[in-house]
């Protein structure tokens, strides 16, 4: 018989027969046996061997035909006659732990990444629990393979995924992304940073002003300089804009609010971003309502604030910013006004350890994106195809040279033959060594690289 099984181990003794299951599937049925038999004991190494029988099992292979597909694989077991030890003929293309071929294993974990756990045992014929455990032992073979270098810059951000926020932790400074968690609930942020490795090589921990994660730097990171993201802060007062903005708009009649057309996209935009065309619509609007031009006047010099070079002179322009905000405008800015007043130290170190615009748009990118592609996933998924994505893994690493002292043992008796024997022994007591350097290289990770996956995400490689 031809053996097409593609295993170098195996070979058929059968056709295959196709046999339903209950439940009305069915399962195609292939018996084989093993190319090479025990010749000798694998505990004392005798070739004293005697046959102890045959067993039969059943093993998971990789779907033929469409179909799940068994190996009953007829395997003759032996006894040594010098240590008794009884042990079958070795099966090195076989999992015993999942009772499948290895390369069924390897065909899940790549599935298991692309489709529902009860989708892939559909398809080879198991449980989707056998393929969450194979997902499992996969993520923790990549974690040990891939081990995350800690961030000097650590940032922390969530996002909503399968309807709940998750927390995703970032490597600033490498604009990587390092860890996707299941919640951000401070006692499960606990559980996780119980363990975290290295929390003093961390220098700089930036993240909004959501009270638990300044909690975890208190008690986590203290050595830390906290860094209040920009883009969060900023929000805030574009969040009071577009508040002000859909009061005023409910008290327009139709034809008002035709005058107001695009008005969400012009006061939200910065002004130093405005077009020409743009300044002239959003010059008639301000003039037409006052209250919005107030809003607005506000929101921009909150905005200006941040361009200061220095310390200081921000401090001095968000003290100034805080004292005029006009009455009416208090109750919409009031979450700008207590960032301000209650964490203006985080607020400030901005200017002293400052995110870069580029770590904060791919940070937005990713959260959109990762979301989109959550619909479907589990998160066990989603963080696997996130975090260990060659592609992305690549463009976050880098190749590390270092200099190693390496000690090499000389025969030198030759130099010495002229010299007398007093001064032989005073001077040569032994082998002689040298020292020599020599140049290694080592690739170390610091996560998946942010604007990698979003490219990915975007042009659909993850659907």
């Amino acid at each position: 018989m031809i053996n097409t099984l593609g295993l170098k181990s195996l070979r058929p003794i059968s056709e295959s027969r196709r046999v339903e299951e209950p439940g009305g599937s069915f399962i195609s049925v292939l018996e084989v046996e093993p190319c090479h038999v025990s010749t000798r004991c694998p505990s004392c190494g005798s070739d004293k061997l005697h046959k102890h029988g045959v067993r039969s099992q059943h093993y998971l292979d990789v779907p033929h035909f469409g179909e799940p597909t068994s190996l009953l694989i007829h395997r003759k077991r032996w006894r040594c006659t010098v240590c008794r030890s009884l042990f079958p003929d070795p099966l090195p293309e076989i999992d015993e732990k999942r009772r499948a071929t290895t390369r069924l294993i390897d065909y899940v974990r790549k599935r298991s990444l692309i489709y529902t756990f009860s989708e892939v045992g559909r398809e080879v014929g198991t449980s989707d629990k056998t393929v969450k455990a194979i997902f499992e032992d996969y993520v923790e073979e990549l974690e040990s393979k891939y081990e995350f270098i800690t961030p000097k810059f650590l940032g922390i951000d969530e996002v909503k995924i399968l309807g709940e926020y998750r927390c995703i932790l970032t490597n600033i400074d490498k604009c990587t992304m390092y860890e996707l968690l299941p919640s951000r609930k401070l006692a499960d942020l606990r559980k996780y940073f119980d363990n975290f490795k290295n929390p003093e090589q961390v220098e700089v921990f930036t993240a909004d002003l959501w009270g638990p994660y300044a909690q975890i730097h208190k008690e986590y990171f203290p050595h830390a300089k906290m860094v209040a993201d920009r883009f969060h802060v900023q929000r805030m007062a574009t969040n009071a804009m577009e508040a002000v903005r859909k009061k005023v708009r409910k008290s327009l009649t139709q034809k008002e609010r035709i005058k107001m057309k695009n008005d969400r996209f012009l006061l939200l935009k910065n002004a130093s971003r405005l077009k020409e065309s743009e300044v002239e619509v959003l010059a008639g609007i301000l003039r037409e309502f006052p209250e919005i031009e107030m809003a607005w006047e506000t929101k921009e010099r909150f905005v200006d604030c941040w361009d200061h070079q220095n310390k200081e002179d921000a401090a001095r322009a968000f003290h100034e910013w805080a004292i005029t905000v006009p009455e009416p405008m208090k109750p919409f800015f009031k979450e700008a006004l207590s960032a301000w007043h209650n964490r203006q130290d985080d607020v400030l170190n901005y200017f002293d350890k400052r995110v870069t615009n580029a770590y904060t748009e791919s940070i937005n990118r990713l959260a959109k994106s990762i979301n989109r592609m959550g619909r479907g996933y589990s998160l066990e998924v989603v963080r696997a195809r996130m975090l260990y994505d060659e592609k992305a893994l690549k463009k976050g690493a880098m190749v590390e040279r270092a200099k190693v002292a390496e000690k090499i043992i000389e025969d030198d008796i030759d130099s010495m033959s002229n010299i007398g024997y007093a001064d032989l022994m005073s001077r040569y007591t032994g082998p002689k060594t040298k020292t020599k350097t020599k140049v290694v290289e080592k690739v170390v990770y610091y996560g998946a690289h942010i604007p990698t996956l979003c490219d990915l995400l975007e042009s659909g490689e993850f659907d």
